[in-house]
């Protein structure tokens, strides 16, 4: 048997280089300062008053919350002694964490706010699993299929603006820095099978979106599975939901993340941190989103959907009805 071309451990993507991401970085040096004003045994409330500045500030710093500034950082770093390679850390991750984002300058109008910090992630994550309910999954929509969904929600005047051929061109360079990069993410698509039949445009549109993704079914980077009707989990919750997200970033990076799509939001949740008692237990002894949201992605694979195989019949047949 050939060996797995995906390892099964994978080192997390450097957020300090050329290819990373602004978001990342942020990220990434929110957590250091915050590991290392907790090696140094001060609270949020003492280093901000030591550097001069409000406790929020240190607290949007350590939390990514905004774009940090270049005097707060270096002031942390002048408080807290920190030694030239720690230094060199911070510096190399404030260099990309101060610059725009990529799509930033670009498609900056046209991005819905709730989406931006996952367009900011998902190009660094080493796995990604999605769920979607209604439409094909945003990183497998072709241009065709793109166009009929964002025209749906234009005025009929709207239809040849700027705004529409912007939107469909945020999406395609979305896929673009997924999977063109030298070392894509494995990646689990989950679909309701409902959107083998969801008229998105014409026969043509359908048919050709349908051979795209028995095309991409072929990469060995990606999964295509579908969630079947019958099954009773499409009963729960997460057929309401607009679309889940689980993105783990590899080992020694950023916080894995659930992203849980609504209509018009999106509520974000990292997994969380746990003492070394709480380790020790034999299973978590709080219950939080991450995990619920992630347990849920766990049961929808093991319960309801039809096998890789299954799945590629499902799509050979959906090609024949729009043929």
């Amino acid at each position: 048997m050939p060996p797995d071309p995906v390892p099964i451990i994978r080192l997390a993507r450097r957020t300090a280089g050329p290819d990373a991401t602004k978001t990342a970085a942020n990220i990434m040096l929110g957590l250091a300062v915050k590991d290392f004003r907790d090696a140094a045994g001060l609270t949020q409330t003492a280093l901000a008053k030591a550097v001069l500045v409000s406790n929020s500030t240190i607290s949007r710093l350590e939390n990514a919350e905004t774009t940090p500034e270049r005097r707060t950082v270096e002031a942390v770093m002048e408080r807290l002694r920190l030694d030239a390679p720690a230094r060199e850390k911070l510096t190399m991750l404030l260099s990309r964490a101060v610059e725009p984002e990529w799509y930033q300058s670009r498609f900056g109008d046209f991005t819905a706010e709730y989406l931006r910090r996952l367009l900011g992630l998902e190009s660094m994550a080493i796995e990604l699993t999605t769920y979607d309910v209604r439409l094909v999954s945003g990183l497998l929509q072709t241009a065709e299929y793109a166009s009929c969904i964002v025209r749906t929600g234009l005025h009929i005047s709207e239809w040849d603006s700027p705004e529409m051929a912007m939107r469909v061109a945020l999406r395609q360079e979305r896929q673009e820095r997924v999977f063109d990069q030298a070392d894509p993410p494995r990646c689990v698509f989950l679909m309701d099978e409902s959107v083998l039949f969801r008229r998105v445009g014409s026969d043509a549109v359908m048919r050709e979106q349908m051979l795209h993704l028995l095309e991409i079914a072929d990469n060995p980077h990606v999964i295509i599975r579908f969630v079947l009707l019958d099954r009773m989990i499409a009963g729960n919750e997460a057929s309401m939901a607009g679309g889940m997200a689980h993105l783990q970033f590899g080992r020694g990076g950023l916080p894995d993340l659930v992203y849980v799509e609504g209509y018009g939001k999106a509520d974000y949740y990292t997994k969380p941190a746990r003492s070394a008692e709480e380790r020790a237990k034999p299973w978590p002894t709080k219950d939080n989103e991450f995990e619920r949201h992630l347990q849920l992605l766990l049961r929808i694979q093991g319960e309801a959907c039809a096998s890789p195989a299954a799945s590629r019949r499902m799509l050979e047949a959906a090609i024949q009805r729009y043929s």
